[in-house]
């Protein structure tokens, strides 16, 4: 084989690796189908999961999205969820059985049915929210709007009536009962200063 010759070869091969490797289909490191884009795109979503709560919980917490699909497993009975994309303001919450109860009730505007204390974490704050009507999309005239409140936890009883005597006034500066006089009256104990001072 000439000089020429080898070298028409060896550009040829050149070629042909080229070619090969054009042809083969990226890696699944590289993201078949978006998996990368998915795995990033979840460790995006747990680490602001886990911020809703103490790390000594949020850490081994199961965490869910908002429609109620599961992306992590946990082990310990607790779940975390990411920064709802629907409402303003910024609200993960960790939450354990008794409060996926209670959402689950509130969503489909059924009785709740839990029969332990429920206790809920949301120590990034919380979405703009009427303190009387846990459906309203907005402030409405006289209505006790809860906006800009910092980090709190929410208590859950399972007889609303032990409630009865602790203030529904969200500016008291200390806690208070949310959505009383419903299914879904619970006790809103602020950690942050609310209101702000």
């Amino acid at each position: 084989m000439t000089t020429s010759t080898q070298s028409k070869a060896v550009s040829l091969t050149g070629v042909l690796v080229i070619a090969i490797t054009a042809a083969l289909p990226l890696s699944p490191a590289f993201g078949e189908g978006g998996a990368r884009r998915d795995v990033v795109r979840h460790a995006a979503e747990f680490t602001r999961a886990e911020s809703a709560g103490p790390s000594s919980l949020s850490k081994n917490a199961t965490i869910m999205d908002w429609d109620g699909k599961e992306l992590r497993k946990g082990t310990n009975g607790w779940t975390c969820m990411p920064d709802n994309p629907n409402t303003p303001g910024t609200d993960p919450m960790c939450m354990n059985e008794p409060w996926l109860n209670f959402k689950d009730a509130l969503k489909n505007k059924k009785k709740p049915t839990y029969t332990q204390v429920g206790i809920g974490y949301m120590l990034q704050g919380d979405t703009p929210v009427s303190n009387t009507d846990p459906y309203a999309k907005g402030p409405k005239p006289g209505d006790d709007w809860v906006e800009g409140v910092g980090a709190h936890i929410m208590v859950l009883v399972p007889d609303v009536a032990a409630l009865k005597n602790v203030s529904t006034n969200s500016k008291n500066g200390g806690p208070w009962v949310m959505w009383s006089d419903t299914p879904y009256a619970h006790l809103m104990i602020p950690i942050d200063s609310y209101p702000p001072q």
